[in-house]
């Protein structure tokens, strides 16, 4: 297993601060040699465009508006690369964006309105130049701000943010909002956003809430519903801001092959690294020195069949504090007066968790999930967990469920789920993210109980005798 897992084919720098890049081969996956951060590499298609825009100066404000001017579908915008203060993209459908030559930068050292935004956008990818990736890995870049470089404003969809990087950010990074959210119908009609895609960006010491989406489900209604939301292939780094995303309301969200690093290192509230109300899935994200829940789920599905929430495949190991994942129904809400709306199944399977509560905190045990309540019709798998090295200072230890009934909390262990006093006694290795050959964890999961075929490094579980935790 070693050798296959530290077989790498390229390395993508999308963690700054480390000083050691070791590239090892295998099927397009980058590794980072001291704390092995996996990120895939995408394949990169030849694309054909109708036309060709160059625009902008390589400085001051740019605006790029598809009302006052035309741009023809399917076309491609080239923004000359340079230092600009704001940049506004509105009103477009059916374009591309790069940068030019090199890196397109908003830096807000002397305006804190600098930034990159965007409004009442539709079919738009905004991503960077394909033939300077060695030299430029990200082709927008906000920096040195002290405010928020980034607002989506209005109705978006199908939106692809590529390659964007965001470094010394003080407020929201990311602000999803409008002036007045739209109040959900129980139609796409109906949505705020639909489809909104983050993928392969970096934030780097981003100290306000990274993804701020405006949107609240209560008893009378549901409003500024996004569907279809994605973060993948996203490192987080030495970010202190509690929540690095809140979602107010959020249909089959899909949070996946993200890294985290030093987050939270002097934060102290309870909160959640995704904290998503709504439904959706969040699997193959890799955390380590951190402080948090990975992802607070208060879960409601919009409309009438209960969706179903997956978290599988993640590994996480060195939590200051709390429990890597938290399951609650739509806290102080009646999920069942609210417009269109009823309740989720969860399931959380083949996740790898461990050093948990590492401040040895008394006042909040560790374990792998707090579940505060299950409504009545919603079903609950927790099967094959790897769990290992959690405090609990209620003398409670050993455990995977907090807050769970204590009848639901024995039939766990019968799940496959196996709990160890530490990564050597579990024969999990931390640095290469693999098991020994002589764990205990080795095939000995339950059958019949995977979510995907495949473990947290692309690789085959066997199906008849699946490993416990996130890798075969």
């Amino acid at each position: 297993m070693k050798n296959r897992v530290n077989k790498f084919k390229q390395v993508i720098l999308f963690v700054s601060v480390l000083a050691i890049i070791v590239a090892c081969k295998k099927d397009n996956v980058a590794v980072t040699s001291n704390t092995t951060a996996i990120t895939p590499v995408p394949h990169t298609s030849s694309q054909t465009y109708a036309k060709t825009y160059y625009v902008g100066n390589g400085s001051g404000d740019l605006t790029i508006d598809g009302i006052s001017s035309i741009f023809l579908a399917n076309s491609l915008i080239v923004i000359a690369a340079g230092n600009y203060q704001t940049i506004s993209v509105k009103n477009l459908n059916n374009e591309t964006i790069q940068n030019g030559n090199a890196a397109v930068i908003m830096d807000g050292s002397s305006n804190i309105n600098a930034g990159l935004n965007f409004t009442n956008c539709s079919n738009l990818t905004i991503t960077r130049n394909p033939a300077i990736t060695d030299s430029y890995p990200f082709g927008f870049i906000c920096q040195n701000n002290k405010y928020r470089p980034t607002t989506i404003f209005g109705v978006n969809k199908n939106i692809v943010f590529e390659y964007l990087s965001y470094q010394n950010i003080g407020d929201y990074t990311i602000t999803i909002s409008d002036n007045t959210l739209k109040v959900w119908d129980g139609t796409d009609a109906g949505l705020q956003g639909i489809n909104l895609k983050f993928n392969y960006c970096k934030f780097d010491n981003c100290n306000g809430v990274v993804f701020n989406i405006d949107g609240a489900v209560s008893r009378s209604s549901v409003t500024g519903l996004q569907k279809q939301f994605e973060v993948g292939f996203c490192s987080f780094l030495n970010c202190n801001s509690g929540d690095l995303c809140f979602a107010g309301a959020v249909d089959k969200y899909s949070v996946h092959d993200n890294y985290f690093n030093n987050i939270n290192s002097t934060n102290n509230n309870d909160n959640g690294l995704f904290h998503m109300v709504g439904n959706g899935d969040f699997y193959q994200n890799y955390a380590v020195n951190y402080q948090g829940h990975l992802i607070r789920m208060w879960t409601i599905s919009f409309g009438n069949t209960p969706e179903n929430c997956l978290v599988y495949n993640n590994i996480s190991f060195g939590s200051r504090k709390y429990s890597p994942f938290e399951w609650q129904s739509t806290e102080g809400l009646n999920v069942v007066v609210a417009p269109n709306t009823t309740f989720c199944n969860i399931k959380i399977n083949n996740n790898t968790a461990g050093n948990l509560n590492t401040s040895q905190t008394t006042s909040f045990d560790a374990c792998l999930v707090d579940n505060y309540s299950m409504p009545a019709g919603s079903t609950q798998e927790v099967y094959n967990n790897l769990l290992y090295n959690t405090f609990a200072g209620s003398g409670k230890g050993n455990r995977f469920f907090q807050w769970s009934s204590s009848a639901d909390e024995v039939l766990l262990t019968t799940f496959g789920n196996k709990y160890f006093s530490s990564a050597k006694n579990a024969g999990f290795e931390e640095a290469n993210l693999v098991l020994t050959t002589s764990s205990q964890a080795k095939n000995a999961g339950v059958s019949g109980h995977l979510i995907k075929s495949l473990d947290f490094h692309q690789l085959p579980f066997n199906t008849s005798n699946p490993s416990i935790g996130a890798v075969q």
